[in-house]
């Protein structure tokens, strides 16, 4: 009984930790980086801030010589990815950049490919590229390759960074501040219906990619999402409910029956809502 209600619970929290993560969102990304010895930066970190399909960051690289007894040299620099499309967790981007190693500037684009799982915040990603390196002599083409892992946490919609706070509304209003964008003709009931919607949506979504993963140890799984409130506060909104999970652990054959409390929280998006996170209890 104790390892069933241990797998429903471990479901249930991988589950709702991606809604944490959605591929949309504004996301700080810090990455660990390696040219796996195919180009100068052996090895580096990144720091950067993603939202919707354009990032920007922040890298800087310890670069081996390749002269025999002679150190190394430290690389610091800016770039910026465009995603051209993103599948089943595998995303496919351009990278451009410029940074400077050893005093020497260098550009550089190319192709890049990352890919996560759903249920977890770590991602990889290789990139494939050129780069051109200018000395006080000459310029010098090279090849460029990196590889990494990501860690990315949601930070919301950078465009709240700089707009103004608005005024909270509960249950029965739309909220006093900012409201749904008047071209999309909604009422305040409506509005709320569709951020219920979009909590509902990511919560199934959630809990349909933990199944899977987690099927294993498991069958007869079903699951019921209940959203008892919305509060909209202008372009942010709070989902309040619950979900129950129902499975049988293959083990022991027992069944197992568990509602965990929790809100999630959405941003608005154009007409709608998307869900950004989700708080247990």
């Amino acid at each position: 009984m104790l390892k069933t209600r241990w797998l429903t619970a471990l479901t249930a929290a991988a589950a709702l930790t991606s809604l944490a993560t959605p591929a949309q969102a504004a996301d700080l990304r810090l990455s660990a980086t390696s040219s796996l010895g195919l180009s100068c930066g052996v090895a580096g970190a990144r720091a950067g801030v993603q939202e919707g399909r354009f990032g920007v960051y922040g890298e800087g690289a310890y670069c081996r010589s390749g002269v025999e007894g002679e150190a190394g040299s430290a690389a610091f620099g800016l770039g910026a990815t465009f995603d051209l499309f993103s599948t089943n967790g595998l995303t496919g981007y351009v990278v451009a950049g410029a940074n400077l190693q050893d005093g020497n500037p260098v550009v550089y684009g190319g192709l890049g490919a990352r890919y996560g799982l759903e249920l977890f915040p770590v991602e990889g990603f290789a990139e494939v590229g050129v780069q051109r390196l200018s000395t006080d002599l000459l310029v010098i083409p090279g090849p460029r390759v990196t590889v990494g892992l990501t860690y990315r946490t949601f930070v919301g919609p950078l465009s709240s960074l700089v707009a103004a706070p608005a005024a909270a509304a509960g249950e029965g209003a739309a909220g006093s501040g900012e409201g749904a964008p008047a071209q999309c003709s909604v009422s305040p009931e409506e509005d709320r219906a569709a951020a219920r919607s979009a909590a509902s949506r990511a919560a199934t979504r959630a809990l349909s990619a933990a199944a899977g993963s987690y099927s294993a140890g498991f069958s007869s799984f079903t699951y019921q999402v209940n959203i008892s409130s919305v509060t909209i506060n202008g372009n942010t909104a709070v989902a309040t409910g619950s979900i129950t999970i129902n499975l049988v652990s293959r083990g022991s054959g027992t069944r197992s029956s568990d509602t965990y409390p929790g809100t999630v929280t959405l941003v608005r998006d154009g007409c709608g809502w998307r869900a950004t996170g989700y708080t247990r209890g």
